[in-house]
């Protein structure tokens, strides 16, 4: 079926704009409103169904033309912890993406906001189904790997890898729940409302995000994941979707979160365009810096000047995705209270996964981009005058902590593992002096 995937990507593509789409379906009458909204809303999860009923199939028939039966499963029978290969297996994609796709729609249903308005739930659901489908989309190579799809010219003759399949179950829920807490804290962020409809859903969802994120990255370093080699074959790609999917949840969780509530604070704005030229000053320093440092800790990089010019490229990637983004606010996406610095935010939350398309060097952003979200809490709070400002143990201790974290990682054998490790205690310190501020 050579069209299944571009009619599914069409679908995710509307569920990024489902706001816009469902009021453009306004202009027909309500039953067939209701039919169109339903089909566009539903025929994803449809989709992903039926590839998990033809996978399940091949399993139990043995279907040998299938490459993951040819290569898991040949010359045995079936038994139904078989089927727990839609989990482990070429299935894990599809599996989880069908489940963040069902969770986007129940959202309107969430019991944290029972007592909504139905308006505000159904912002938060198109929000949610937002989140879900860019990092479907960003993240297409993991979910929909090529390789798990054709029929080659020569199958093997038998079984070449294990029959349990690669992934750990567990943690392949736990990552699915990471994104789709996380969807939740975007919707949060994204949207301009009173705080008071999101009281209860804020505090639930950090509550379920601090307990899966710990878990996860505890997965990841027990797995021995968080040391897979990027530079000789990229490593799994699995692993690095995993911390690409974990750098997304921890901005939004720490960075996003505690900024939507600094930002509220802050008043007029005198010395804004001066708070936000700083801003971009320290941004472009401390992604070339800490990326060429980062770069330079790797066994290819560590001689000649290579790690210069690669970090040279990922910094302009990353710059000319927030340059791109700066525009919006002057069309009308400018709901937040500080809408620059938001889409600055929203700039570091993706990113990563959109250069990762076209240099798979992308991941050794993720330090220089932590450090940058941690000060877009705090420059707006320090520079603007009539701004209260941060508290100064706060500010000494954020500084203190990420020059100790820099030096301490980059004097180990795997800088990028070990700041993944212990890096996310400065967004977390810059989301604690967030907090700190008083009207």
């Amino acid at each position: 079926m050579p069209l299944f995937f571009p009619v599914l990507l069409v679908m995710l593509s509307l569920w990024l704009v489902a706001d816009k789409v469902d009021n453009y379906l306004t202009r027909f009458s309500p039953m067939v409103k209701n039919r169109l909204s339903s089909t566009y809303r539903l025929t994803p999860i449809l989709m992903l169904g039926w590839l998990l009923v033809v996978r399940a199939r091949a399993y139990i028939t043995r279907d040998i033309s299938h490459v993951e039966v040819a290569n898991r499963l040949q010359g045995t029978d079936f038994v139904t912890s078989d089927l727990l290969l839609l989990i482990t297996g070429d299935g894990a994609g599809e599996f989880s993406l069908l489940l963040l796709l069902i969770f986007a729609l129940w959202t309107i249903n969430l019991p944290s906001m029972n007592k909504t308005p139905l308006s505000v739930r159904k912002a938060v659901q198109s929000k949610v189904m937002l989140y879900v489908s860019a990092c479907a989309l960003l993240t297409f190579w993991i979910f929909f790997p090529e390789s798990n799809y054709y029929s080659p010219d020569t199958l093997p003759a038998q079984s070449t890898m294990s029959s349990n399949g690669e992934l750990n179950p567990v943690m392949v829920i736990l990552v699915t729940l990471m994104i789709a807490f996380s969807g939740e804290l975007f919707a949060i962020s994204s949207l301009a409302l009173q705080g008071e409809y999101f009281a209860i859903l804020k505090r639930r969802a950090l509550i379920k995000t601090y307990v899966v994120t710990i878990l996860v990255l505890f997965g990841l370093y027990q797995g021995g994941n968080l040391a897979t080699d990027v530079m000789n074959n990229q490593g799994n790609e699995i692993d690095i979707a995993a911390m690409l999917l974990f750098s997304q949840t921890l901005i939004l969780t720490f960075i996003c979160i505690p900024a939507k509530y600094s930002d509220s604070l802050l008043k007029v704005g005198q010395a804004r365009t001066k708070s936000f030229g700083i801003m971009s000053f320290l941004s472009v320093f401390m992604v070339i810096f800490v990326t060429s440092v980062v770069l330079q800790n790797t066994d290819e990089f560590g001689s000649g000047n290579r790690y210069l010019l690669e970090s040279l490229w990922l910094s302009a990637s990353f710059l000319l995705i927030v340059s791109t983004l700066q525009i919006l606010p002057r069309y009308g996406f400018d709901s937040a209270a500080r809408p620059e610095y938001w889409w600055l935010r929203i700039a570091i939350v993706f990113a990563p996964a959109a250069i990762y398309w076209l240099n798979q060097l992308a991941i050794f952003l993720l330090p220089s981009l932590w450090i940058v979200g941690s000060l877009s809490i705090v420059i707006p709070n320090l520079i603007e005058q009539d701004a209260t400002n941060p508290p100064k143990q706060g500010l000494s201790l954020l500084i203190l902590v990420t020059i100790v974290i820099l030096i301490m990682t980059a004097s180990s054998a795997n800088m990028l593992s070990n700041f993944v490790l212990l890096g996310g205690a400065i967004p977390v310190i810059a989301a604690l002096v967030a907090y700190s501020i008083k009207h």
